[in-house]
């Protein structure tokens, strides 16, 4: 790395507060969250199906019980915030229009926020070979990961960069949307 990346990376924690990777199951959210985090010493990594294996009889198909760990994860994101943590990735399927009600949520609380907004998807043969290689206690029903993967491209918010993970590494995929947030990033200066 040049010597400027350093101070790039301290530009862009000083910038974006929150960083939002949404997709379906083995679109390649969370590896890619991990390696997005190497460039964020100082952010926080939050992940709502964490927050939702919290709860004891969890029911993965209930939208409601989703919703409400979101708006619960938005309590979270403020505290990390607050403590100076930034930027917080924050990851979660978003299906449907709910990437749309978070906004709000994040919005109302503070309306100077930046915010990134990333889209993964990938083609349908890449999510089924994914989703073969999960183990038994993962996710892996394929009609419904490629109705989310679908989604992704359907439920689009305008400042949502979106990235087709097929073929790619997570590293790479990080690297990309680290590119995308530091050209934004200069593009506004």
């Amino acid at each position: 790395m040049q010597q400027t990346t350093n101070t790039t990376i301290q530009l862009m924690q000083e910038k974006t507060d929150i960083i939002i990777i949404r997709g379906a199951p083995a679109s390649g959210k969370s590896q890619t969250a991990k390696s997005l985090s190497d460039f964020f010493p100082k952010g926080v990594r939050l992940e709502v199906d964490t927050i939702r294996n919290m709860v004891i009889s969890v029911d993965w198909k209930n939208q409601q019980e989703h919703i409400d760990m979101l708006q619960a994860s938005t309590k979270l994101v403020f505290e990390f915030l607050k403590l100076g943590f930034s930027p917080v990735i924050v990851i979660d399927t978003f299906s449907g229009d709910k990437i749309n009600r978070y906004l709000e949520t994040l919005y109302q609380h503070d309306e100077k926020l930046s915010v990134k907004i990333i889209g993964l998807y990938t083609s349908d043969e890449e999510l089924k070979r994914r989703l073969d290689l999960r183990t038994s206690a993962e996710f892996k029903d394929f009609p419904i990961c490629k109705r989310l993967n679908d989604d992704v491209l359907k439920w689009k918010p305008d400042s949502e960069y979106q990235i087709d993970t097929t073929g790619l590494l997570p590293k790479q995929t990080a690297e990309k949307i680290y590119g995308q947030i530091n050209a934004e990033q200069y593009a506004s200066r």
